[in-house]
C-alpha cells in the first residue's frame, strides 16, 4: 500500500501549474472568445452581397450566417464511420495541422421574399489553438495529459502547423477608441495649406475591425476630418460632418465649440481654451455656409455625391443612404449614436485646438499610455472577415459573369446560383487562415488598418523551456521599426513600468523594439473572472449609473456644456458620456477605484479609470475610462480598502496615481500627497525570466540583461515528452539539477520540471594560462562522471509521397536489396535502420524500393559526426506499406575544449582544457577538488557581485541540506510582523554565519594545496558551488576545415559555406593585416596559390592574354619499346590567333578571376594587354 502511495505522489498536480497557466491566458481566451462569440459577432457584421438579373429586374441577396469551429478530428477513410479525436502530439508526428472544421450556413433570398434558403458549406480547415476549449487538452489533469503524450507543464497558446509549433507574437497596436494629440511633420504634405499637428482616434468596432479617423488642423484656423477606404484618404471639412451628423443649426455648433473658453479662468487656473477658438469656430461655419449647405439634409446629400463612385454595392442607392453609410461605416465606428459621435467630434476640435495654442502636450505615441496588444484572436476575426468579404463579392461577380456567357443558366434556381458558388471553393478560407500562422504574413489590399503586413508569428522552439515561454510573453513594438535608426522607439519609458520588464530584452538589432511582458502584467479579454463573456453594453450602462449617482451631468444631446477647469469631460470607451464638476472628480475617482476592488459586479475589476487633472500646458484634461479589451494590466494594493485589497491598474492611469514602493520611502513626495496604492512585490517589475537571476539587484544591470538571452540558449531538460516529439532538433541535458540557490519565481513556475544546469565547484583562481579573457578549465573527471553531458536529437522524415509527386512514380516502399548484401549491417529488412545502430558519415541509413524501374536507392547520412538511431516510427494509414518515416538521431555532445558555459549572472566563457583530476589544486580537509576554474579578473569590471553571493550562500545551503532563498530586494520588503528590524543584517552577514556554523571560512574562501606539487597555495581560495548552465554554442557545430573542396564555377574560387565544405573568406582587412605585418608570401599563399592559381598562355608580341588557342602536334612514332619508358608527354602548341604565329608565347601564373577580369572587360571593348619581359623576376607591365 505504501509504495502505491509513493508513486502516485512522482506525477505532480495540476494546481502546481496555475501560475504557468496564467501567463498564456491572453492568447488562450481571444481564441475561445472568438470561437464562441466572436465569429457570430464579426458574420452579423459582413453585408450581404445582392446580384440583380439584368433583364427582369430580379435581385438575389446572399449572405453569411451561424459560424461554427469544431475540435480537431482525424480524417477517417469511410465517410460512415465515428471520426476519432486527433490530438497534438499525432500532428507533431505525422506532420500534418491540428484543425477542426469551420462551418457555416449561407443564406439565399430572392427579392423581399420572406423565405430564405439556408445551406451549410464547409469553409475549409481551422486551426486550433493547443488548451482553448476546443482543444482536446482542456481541462485535463497531469496524468490525462501523460496518457496524451504530452509533458505535465504543457500550457498551450499556441498552434500545430504542418507538425511545426508556431505562436502569435503580440504586436503592440494604438490604443483604441482613444483620441491622442500627435505632431508629425508628414501631415504638412497631405495637401496645400495643411499643419504638422492632428488628432488620431482608432476607432474599433465590435467585432474587432479598425478604423483610424484623423482630424487634421489648417493653417487657417479650420480642421479637416481625413479616413481612408481602401487605398486613398478622403478628407472632409469638419463642419460638413458635423452638421452631417445631428440636426442642428450654427449657433449651436459655435456655443459647443467655444464653450471651453472663458475669460473668467486664465492659464494658471488650468484653461486649455484660448479666445482664438472663436475665430476659428466662425471659420469652420463660414467654410460649411460657402459651400451653400444649410441643413443637415443638404449635408447628407452633399456627401452622398462625393462618395457613391468610392464605395462599393451602392451603385443604385440614394445620395442620403449613401452618406449614411459613410457616417455608419467610416466616422467613429465604435458609435452607434449619431449624437455621441457629434459629443465626440466636438470634443476632438477641442482637443486639437487645445494642442495648437500649445495649452496641452502632443501624447506620445511610443508611450505604453497610448499603447495596447493586437491579440491572436482579434487579428484572426478581422483578416477572416475580409477574406469572407472577398468570397462573396467573388461569388457575385461570378454570377454575373454567368448571367452574359451561358443562356442555359437559371436565376431563379438555387441549384444553379449553387453551381456557380462551388466554383469558387468555400474551403479556400481556412487555407488563408492557416497561410496567415504559417507564415505570420496577412494576404490583403486593405491593409485592415494595422501597421504591418508580416511577422505576425513566429516558430516556438523549443530549445529549453524558458525561451519557449518568452514567446508567450513577448510583445514587439512593430516591423516597421525595425530596420529604422531612431532610437526613440527603443527608450525605456517610465509609463511601462510594472508592465514591460527593462532587463529582458535582446541586444542588436531588435534591442527595445522586443519587449517582455512582466511577471504580474496580465491581458484584458473579453472574459471576466468567472470565465463568462461580458457584456459590454451592460458594463457600460452601470458605469454611467454609478457615475449619475455621484454627479455626473450627462451628456444630453444639444446641452451646452461648461469647459474645464470648471467641468472635466468624462470618456468611457471613447464615448463622451457626460461632464463632471472639477472639485468632485477626486472623490469620484476615489469612489470608482474602491467599487473596482468589492463590488466588481458592478464595475468591472479591470476598469481603466484615467483621471488626467488639469495643469499648466500638461496633457489635456479629462476623466478616460476604459473597460475594453487588449489593454495591460496589473495589481496593486489599493490602501483604502482594509482587506483583500488588490486592485488592477493600467498604463495610462498609473502615471496619474500615487503607488508607494516598500524600499522607496516616501519617494520625493511632499508630504500633502500621501499614496494611496501599494506595490506588492518589488520583482513585479522584471519578467520570468529576469526573475531566475538570483539576487539580480546585486548585478551591474547589462549583466542581467545577457543572463536574460543566456538562461533562453541554455541546453536543458528539453521536454519530459522527448519520445513522442519529432522536432528538426532537440538540445537536451542528460543530467541536469536544481539550483541550490534559487528565487522565489523558480518554485512558483515549476521550473524544475524542465531544469537547466548543473551546481558545479567553482574555484576563483588564476590557475596556469589557460582561463585568460573568460576562458575556464573543467575538471576531465568531472566531465566523466556526467557533468553537462548532453545529446541532440534531429529527426529526418522520409515521405514517400512527396518524393513520388517529384518523379511522378506511384509505386514506392521501404525495402532493402536482397542483392546488394553491403548496407544490411546498416539497415534492417524492412527498409529502415536498425534502433541503436551507429551510423558513420555516407554511410546509408534507408532504402527506398520503386516499383515502376525495379530499382532500390539508399540514402546517405549528411554531416560529420557518426549519429546513433534513437528512434524509428511509422505512419500506417496506407494499409500496404508505410509511406512516411520519422527516423531520429542522436548525437552525443559532451563537453569539450571550445564548448561555452555560463553561470547565471552574464559569466560566459568557453572551456579552454579538460585538466585531469589529479592536477587541479585540492583542500587538504575536505578533499574537495574544483569542477571548473574561472578567472579572478572575470569579477572586477563586471561587478557581478550576486554570483559570489551565490557560490556562499550554495556552499551554506549545501551543508545543511536546504535551498536558499535568492529573491531579489530583499531589503526593499517588510518583514511579515510589519516592523522594521531595528539593524539591517546585511545579506552577507547571514550567508557567512550559516559558513561558520558548519566550520568553514566566514566569507567562502579556502586554503588549497597545488595539484602538482602538493604545496599550499599562498593565498585563499574562493570556492564553493555555483548553477552553470550549457550553452547550445558548441565547436562540433562550428569549425570549419578545408583542404580542397567545391570551387566556384565562373571565378575558380573555394565556395563558401560549412555544410558544403566550403572555405572562410580571406578578405580586404585580412588582406590590410597580412601586408601590415610584411608577410607577402602567407598573402600569395592565401590569395592565390590556396585560391584560384592558374596558368596562363600569354602572347609577349600582343600582349593578349585571351586570343591563346592550342593546336595538337601530330606526334612522330617513336620506337616506344626501348627501355619499356613510360609514354612522353603529347607536346602541346600553343598560339596566338591574333598574331597567327606561335612564336612569343609565354606561361604565367596568375589568379583565375584575373583572366575573369579580362574577359569582362573585352566584352565592353577594353582590351587589357600585358608586357611580358624576359627575365624571371623582372617587372610585367599591364596596359
Amino acid at each position: 500500500m505504501d509504495v502505491k502511495e509513493k508513486k502516485k505522489d512522482t506525477v505532480p498536480k495540476i494546481e502546481d501549474f496555475t501560475e504557468l497557466h496564467n501567463l498564456v491566458t491572453h492568447h488562450i481566451e481571444s481564441f475561445d472568445y472568438m470561437t464562441e462569440k466572436g465569429l457570430a459577432v464579426m458574420f452579423s457584421r459582413i453585408k450581404p452581397v445582392t446580384v440583380y438579373e439584368p433583364s427582369t429586374e430580379r435581385k438575389l441577396s446572399i449572405w453569411l450566417e451561424d459560424p461554427r469551429v469544431y475540435s480537431p478530428q482525424k480524417e477517417s477513410l469511410r465517410s460512415t464511420s465515428r471520426k476519432e479525436a486527433l490530438f497534438p502530439f499525432e500532428c507533431r508526428q505525422a506532420k500534418i495541422s491540428y484543425t477542426g472544421s469551420l462551418m457555416a450556413e449561407i443564406c439565399f433570398r430572392y427579392d423581399e421574399d420572406e423565405y430564405v434558403v439556408r445551406d451549410r458549406y464547409e469553409f475549409g480547415e481551422f486551426p486550433i489553438m493547443l488548451m482553448s476549449k476546443l482543444c482536446h487538452l482542456r481541462g485535463a489533469d497531469c496524468r490525462q495529459l501523460l496518457k496524451y503524450k504530452e509533458s505535465t507543464s504543457e500550457m498551450g497558446g499556441y498552434f500545430i502547423l504542418n507538425g511545426i509549433e508556431r505562436v502569435f507574437r503580440c504586436v503592440i497596436a494604438p490604443k483604441r477608441n482613444h483620441p491622442t494629440g500627435m505632431v508629425r511633420n508628414s501631415f504638412c504634405g497631405r495637401r496645400e495649406g495643411y499643419s504638422d499637428k492632428a488628432v488620431a482616434i482608432r476607432c474599433v468596432r465590435d467585432d474587432q475591425s479598425s478604423v483610424t479617423v484623423k482630424l487634421y488642423y489648417l493653417r487657417n484656423g479650420s480642421a479637416r476630418v481625413g479616413f481612408w477606404i481602401g487605398a486613398r484618404e478622403y478628407l472632409l471639412p469638419v463642419g460638413v460632418v458635423l452638421k452631417a451628423l445631428t440636426e442642428t443649426n450654427d449657433e449651436e455648433i459655435y456655443e459647443n465649440l467655444t464653450c471651453c473658453y472663458n475669460e473668467r479662468y486664465g492659464r494658471g487656473d488650468g484653461a486649455i481654451g484660448t479666445q482664438l477658438i472663436r475665430e476659428r469656430s466662425k471659420i469652420i461655419l463660414d467654410e460649411v455656409r460657402d459651400l451653400g449647405l444649410f441643413t443637415r439634409d443638404q449635408c447628407r446629400k452633399y456627401l452622398g455625391e462625393r462618395f457613391q463612385p468610392a464605395l462599393d454595392g451602392l451603385e443604385k442607392e440614394s445620395y442620403p443612404t449613401v452618406a449614411e453609410a459613410v457616417l455608419k461605416n467610416y466616422i467613429f465606428v465604435h458609435l452607434d449614436n449619431d449624437d455621441d459621435k457629434f459629443n465626440l467630434l466636438i470634443f476632438l476640435i477641442q482637443k486639437l485646438f487645445s494642442l495648437v495654442d500649445q495649452t496641452s502636450l502632443p501624447d506620445n505615441p511610443d508611450s505604453l499610455q497610448n499603447q495596447e496588444i493586437l491579440v491572436p484572436g482579434h487579428l484572426i476575426t478581422i483578416y477572416l472577415k475580409e477574406k469572407l468579404e472577398e468570397w462573396l463579392r467573388k461569388c457575385k461577380s461570378l454570377i454575373e459573369d454567368e448571367f452574359n456567357r451561358s443562356k442555359k443558366f437559371s436565376f431563379e434556381t438555387i441549384a444553379d446560383v449553387k453551381k456557380i458558388i462551388n466554383k469558387n471553393p468555400p474551403r479556400s478560407i481556412g487555407m488563408s487562415i492557416e497561410t496567415l500562422l504559417k507564415s505570420g504574413r496577412l494576404n490583403t489590399q486593405s491593409g485592415l488598418d494595422l501597421q504591418q503586413r508580416a511577422g505576425y508569428t513566429v516558430q516556438a522552439e523549443r530549445l529549453n523551456f524558458l525561451r519557449f515561454l518568452s514567446f508567450f510573453r513577448a510583445v514587439h513594438r512593430g516591423a516597421s521599426f525595425a530596420g529604422l535608426r531612431t532610437t526613440t522607439v527603443r527608450k525605456l519609458l517610465p509609463e511601462s513600468w510594472g508592465f514591460l520588464c527593462p532587463v529582458h530584452t535582446p541586444d542588436g538589432e531588435p534591442c527595445g523594439l522586443l519587449n517582455h511582458m512582466t511577471r504580474t502584467c496580465r491581458i484584458t479579454s473579453q472574459f471576466d473572472s468567472n470565465g463568462n463573456i461580458r457584456d459590454f453594453l451592460k458594463i457600460r450602462k452601470s458605469v454611467v449609473d454609478v457615475l449619475v449617482g455621484v454627479g455626473m451631468v450627462p451628456s444630453l444631446p444639444k446641452l451646452v456644456r461648461a469647459g474645464p477647469p470648471k467641468v472635466i469631460t468624462v470618456l468611457l470607451d471613447g464615448q463622451v458620456v457626460g461632464s463632471l464638476s472639477s472639485n468632485l472628480v477626486t472623490e469620484v475617482v476615489a469612489y470608482l477605484r474602491r467599487l473596482k476592488v468589492e463590488a466588481p459586479s458592478v464595475i468591472p475589476e479591470d476598469l481603466e479609470v484615467g483621471y488626467v487633472p488639469t495643469s499648466m500646458g500638461g496633457s489635456y484634461p479629462g476623466l478616460y475610462l476604459a473597460s475594453c479589451p487588449s489593454r495591460f494590466i496589473r495589481p496593486v494594493k489599493n490602501n483604502s480598502v482594509p482587506s483583500d485589497n488588490i486592485e488592477l491598474v493600467g498604463p495610462f492611469e498609473q502615471v496619474f496615481m500615487e503607488i508607494s514602493c516598500p524600499d522607496g520611502g516616501n519617494g520625493g513626495r511632499n508630504n500633502s500627497s500621501t499614496a494611496t496604492h501599494e506595490e506588492i512585490h518589488p520583482t513585479g517589475i522584471i519578467s520570468v525570466v529576469a526573475n531566475l537571476t538570483p539576487w539580480s539587484d546585486h548585478n551591474q544591470s547589462p549583466r542581467n540583461m545577457y543572463q536574460c538571452q543566456m538562461a533562453k540558449q541554455t541546453m536543458a531538460y528539453s521536454t519530459q515528452a522527448l519520445q513522442f516529439r519529432a522536432d528538426q532538433k532537440i538540445y537536451h541535458l542528460q543530467t541536469p539539477q536544481s539550483p541550490v540557490v534559487r528565487t522565489k519565481t523558480y518554485t512558483t513556475y515549476s521550473i524544475d520540471e524542465n531544469p537547466t544546469g548543473t551546481n558545479a565547484i567553482v574555484a576563483v583562481l588564476a590557475h596556469t594560462g589557460f582561463d585568460m579573457e573568460d576562458a575556464m578549465i573543467l575538471n576531465k573527471s568531472s566531465v566523466e562522471r556526467g557533468m553537462c553531458h548532453g545529446q541532440i536529437y534531429q529527426t529526418e522524415t522520409v515521405d514517400l509521397s512527396d518524393q513520388r509527386s517529384r518523379s511522378d512514380n506511384g509505386n514506392q516502399s521501404f525495402r532493402r536489396s536482397k542483392v546488394d548484401k553491403s548496407a544490411h549491417s546498416c539497415i534492417d529488412a524492412d527498409g529502415l535502420p536498425y534502433i541503436g545502430q551507429k551510423i558513420y558519415p555516407n554511410e546509408p541509413y534507408c532504402s527506398i524500393y520503386d516499383g515502376v524501374t525495379n530499382s532500390i536507392k539508399t540514402m546517405k547520412r549528411k554531416g560529420t559526426d557518426p549519429v546513433i538511431v534513437d528512434f524509428v516510427s511509422v505512419d500506417m494509414k496506407s494499409k500496404k506499406h508505410p509511406q512516411k518515416a520519422n527516423i531520429r538521431f542522436r548525437h552525443a555532445r559532451n563537453p569539450i575544449i571550445g564548448d561555452k558555459f555560463s553561470s547565471r549572472h552574464g559569466q560566459k566563457g568557453v572551456c579552454s582544457q579538460l585538466w585531469p583530476d589529479i592536477d587541479m589544486p585540492f583542500n587538504g580537509v575536505t578533499g574537495m577538488r574544483p569542477d571548473l576554474i574561472i578567472n579572478p579578473h572575470a569579477f572586477p569590471s563586471r561587478m557581478t557581485i550576486a554570483m559570489l553571493l551565490e557560490s556562499i550562500a550554495a556552499k551554506g545551503g549545501s551543508l545543511r541540506g536546504e535551498f536558499v532563498d535568492a529573491t531579489p530586494f530583499r531589503d526593499a520588503v517588510k518583514k511579515p510582523n510589519g516592523e522594521e528590524e531595528s539593524k539591517s543584517s546585511l545579506l552577507v552577514d547571514d550567508l557567512g554565519s550559516m559558513l561558520k556554523e558548519k566550520g568553514f571560512n566566514y566569507y567562502g574562501t579556502e586554503t588549497l594545496y597545488s595539484g602538482y606539487l602538493g604545496v599550499e597555495l599562498k593565498c585563499e581560495i574562493f570556492m564553493g558551488p555555483v548553477y552553470y548552465q550549457r550553452l547550445r554554442h558548441m565547436v562540433s557545430d562550428k569549425f570549419q576545415v578545408r583542404s580542397t573542396g567545391l570551387v566556384d564555377q565562373l571565378t575558380r574560387q573555394p565556395i563558401k559555406g560549412r555544410k558544403r565544405g566550403g572555405g572562410i573568406r580571406f578578405g580586404e582587412m585580412e588582406r590590410d593585416a597580412m601586408l601590415a605585418h610584411g608577410a607577402s608570401y602567407l598573402l600569395h599563399d592565401r590569395l592565390h596559390t590556396s585560391s584560384d592559381h592558374h596558368i596562363a598562355d600569354v602572347c609577349s608580341l600582343c600582349g593578349s592574354l585571351l586570343t591563346s588557342s592550342v593546336v595538337n602536334v601530330q606526334q612522330k612514332k617513336l620506337i616506344q619499346d626501348i627501355g619499356k619508358l613510360p609514354p612522353g608527354r603529347t607536346p602541346k602548341k600553343v598560339t596566338c590567333d591574333s598574331c597567327k604565329t606561335s612564336k612569343g608565347m609565354e606561361t604565367v601564373a596568375m589568379p583565375y578571376v584575373f583572366r575573369y577580369l579580362a574577359a569582362e572587360l573585352a566584352a565592353m571593348n577594353i582590351k587589357v594587354t600585358l608586357q611580358l619581359s624576359g627575365r624571371e623576376g623582372s617587372d610585367r607591365k599591364v596596359v
